[in-house]
């Protein structure tokens, strides 16, 4: 009984034996199976959960001022991370490393002591953080340094330390142009230029494969999808930096000394078109300025009295004046509203009839009112062909978003007296771009050009497009009228409301314009109160134009609001900057040495600059085939030598020009604090191996 019973045990023991044997050679057996017949399937579906791609950005081009300096660049930061379950499995090397790492730390940001860092260290270890920030906004050099700091050294396998990558859009000025320049998310959103050219200066994205392995790290994996990223291309602007900086700084000057609400400076090359300089700055607060809106090209408003030109050549080339023909302002009042009563007025009154040139000086809205109401009341289709022709009823097609559409009523709008207030600047709306256009036609002997700010496009050294001068007109109005208008705008200097900008050295041609500035529903005057826009638009020199400048500032509510002294001296300023910065305007002096001197007044620089430089004051000497290089002087001539200049190591720059050495530092990645004008006496870092990103300070007298 005992041994059937023992029978029985056994006899189930070797079956469920042999039922499990049997399973596990099933499995087996399976297994192989599908290793052998599926095998390929199956890895791809493996590799399908844990293989994907990922986008790569392309490097954003930069932009660039007309000599080839930064004005906006894509710069790197990091933040830096610890995966604290990756330093989990390998505890031997994080105690190993740990306090030295906390030391490394306390160096480069001691706002926290060594023991505070390796006490975080412990804390977060011991939580098992996965993603712990060690460092935000760290530099690409800071970076590269922390790389070689104990447990960082060790890859992020070992050490957990991984470093995310954020793209930061920086401007080396500041925010020099920066209306015009653009931003990218901050709060105007993303706007300029950067807006205009986005796609150009984004690239296309790349792909590359990433595989999730254990941990939940992240590796890329060698794949034929893979798909590099193009970097965008790069913008090359008209913008002038000296010229864009006096511009700003002689802007803001005269806004805060007026107490005004914003204003905006563009100059301009008369025969290009080129755009060398555009200020715009407007109030933030407490008598802060700021480029918080491009108003050059965006606020279309009445122009007042700069407008009379437009007036002027209308009625010349039509034959009904000439500058000496005589017109009545009598009292200086004119009436043609009778349902109203509201006079146009003239601020001053020299004689009941003057002449149209004495008119012009004078800036009489009657004479303008009077003549255009005379000839243009009834033949309105005229009047507003001038218009066109000047181009007032057009949006101007400028590389900026934003640009205004003017607003100047069709002639079947019109009212009775409509011509007489356009002809001096009210019932139109015009951005100030639109006046400077038609200024710098006359300037231009009648060639209306399109103004720009790009002047090329560029894929590293190659140029892929570039943009020419545009004609939009061929002649805005006859020989005989472009003469008389350019008497009337050096009369006005010379005689009339502008003579603050008359000088020895520099001819201006312009006119002043004091508009009244319209407060919507309310009409022009509040409780008596008025508002002001103060303008001056020209150009110069006058005998041979070479640059156009309008200068707009609105609402001044101290020490003044008439164009002369508000907008005019700001005017003056930057054309006195012109002067200074371009010997060929100096005509006087031409052929002439500026100083019987033996010794050079510029020692270093770029080598055509200074051979132009010493050619041009009489002393002739001979360039070395070299890009930068030296001068030295012995008692009857100047030696020019070759400049070696060592990319590995800081140059020496005492001696050069501001301009020069700021850009061939630059050049180098390094950044530039300047103190004072005139040429380097004085620096840091010479010698020194270039860290890019490093900043050299230069002194200058």
């Amino acid at each position: 009984m005992a041994t059937n019973k023992k029978r029985e045990i056994l006899l189930r023991a070797y079956v469920s034996f042999a039922f499990v044997l049997l399973l596990g050679a099933a499995i087996l057996g399976r297994a192989f199976y599908i290793q052998t017949a599926h095998g390929e399937y199956y890895r791809a579906l493996a590799d399908s959960l844990t293989i994907s791609a990922k986008p790569i950005l392309a490097e954003r081009g930069n932009i660039y001022s007309d000599d080839g300096r930064l004005l906006a660049a894509t710069l790197p930061r990091y933040d830096i991370r610890i995966d604290f379950k990756t330093t989990y499995l390998h505890s031997d090397t994080f105690f190993k490393y740990v306090d030295a790492f906390a030391v490394e730390m306390n160096k480069k940001y001691p706002e926290k002591t060594t023991a505070q860092y390796k006490a975080e260290l412990m804390h977060q270890r011991k939580k098992k953080s996965r993603s712990y920030l060690l460092k935000r906004n760290v530099s690409y050099n800071d970076l590269m340094e922390m790389k070689q700091w104990p447990l960082f050294c060790k890859g992020p396998y070992v050490s957990g330390i991984r470093e995310f990558r954020e793209d930061l859009r920086k401007n080396p000025f500041d925010m020099l142009a920066k209306r015009t320049l653009g931003g990218m998310n901050d709060s105007f959103g993303i706007y300029g230029l950067e807006k205009q050219y986005d796609s150009i200066l984004r690239g296309k994205e790349g792909t590359i494969m990433v595989q999730r392995i254990s941990g939940g790290a992240v590796v890329p994996i060698d794949s034929k999808e893979e798909i590099a990223a193009q970097p965008g291309h790069d913008i090359y602007t008209t913008i002038n930096v000296e010229l864009q900086d006096v511009a700003e700084e002689a802007l803001r000057s005269k806004l805060k000394y007026h107490e005004a609400e914003h204003g905006c400076v563009v100059l301009m090359e008369v025969k290009t078109g080129r755009i060398k300089a555009m200020a715009n700055l407007g109030l933030v607060k407490d008598s802060t300025y700021g480029e918080i809106q491009n108003y050059a090209i965006w606020e279309a408003a009445d122009p007042g009295s700069t407008f009379k030109l437009a007036t002027v050549a209308s009625l010349i080339e039509d034959g009904y004046v000439t500058n000496n023909t005589k017109v009545y302002v009598g009292n200086g009042q004119l009436v043609l509203d009778k349902k109203s009563g509201k006079p146009i007025v003239d601020h001053a009154v020299e004689a009941p009839e003057i002449t149209l040139k004495r008119a012009f000086e004078e800036s009489s809205n009657v004479a303008m009112a009077s003549l255009a109401h005379k000839y243009y009341a009834v033949s309105r289709e005229k009047f507003y062909n001038h218009f066109k022709d000047f181009g007032f009823t057009q949006k101007i097609n400028i590389e900026l978003p934003g640009a205004a559409m003017p607003t100047v009523p069709a002639p079947k709008n019109w009212s009775g007296i409509s011509a007489a207030y356009m002809a001096h600047g009210y019932g139109i709306d015009v951005t100030p771009l639109h006046i400077l256009m038609f200024y710098n036609a006359v300037a231009n002997n009648g060639v209306m050009v399109q103004p720009h700010v790009v002047e090329k496009v560029k894929s590293y050294n190659r140029t892929i497009d570039s943009t020419q001068t545009i004609v939009l007109n061929e002649k805005i109005c006859s020989d005989k009228t472009l003469a008389q208008l350019h008497e009337l705008l050096v009369a006005v200097v010379e005689n009339g409301t502008a003579t603050n900008l008359k000088t020895d050295y520099l001819h201006v041609a312009g006119k002043t314009g004091t508009a009244v500035i319209s407060q919507g529903k309310k009409g022009y005057s509040v409780e008596g109160n008025k508002v002001y826009r103060a303008s001056f638009c020209g150009y110069f020199p006058a005998e041979d134009p070479q640059y156009s400048m309008i200068v707009v500032v609105n609402s001044p509510n101290a020490n003044g609001y008439y164009g002369n002294k508000v907008a005019g001296t700001i005017f003056k300023e930057v054309a006195d900057k012109v002067y200074s910065l371009n010997l060929n305007l100096h005509k006087s002096v031409n052929g002439v040495p500026i100083a019987n001197t033996t010794y050079p007044v510029i020692s270093k620089g770029y080598t055509e600059d200074l051979q132009n430089i010493y050619t041009h004051i009489g002393k002739k000497i001979n360039a070395p085939e070299s890009e930068w290089s030296k001068v030295t002087a012995t008692e009857n001539k100047l030696l020019l030598a070759e400049n070696t200049i060592g990319y590995q190591t800081v140059p020496d720059v005492v001696g050069m020009s501001m301009k020069d050495a700021v850009y061939l530092l630059e050049s180098l990645g390094l950044r530039v604090s300047a103190n004072g004008k005139g040429n380097v006496f004085a620096q840091t870092g010479a010698g020194e191996i270039v860290i890019k990103g490093s900043v050299v300070n230069i002194q200058l007298r």
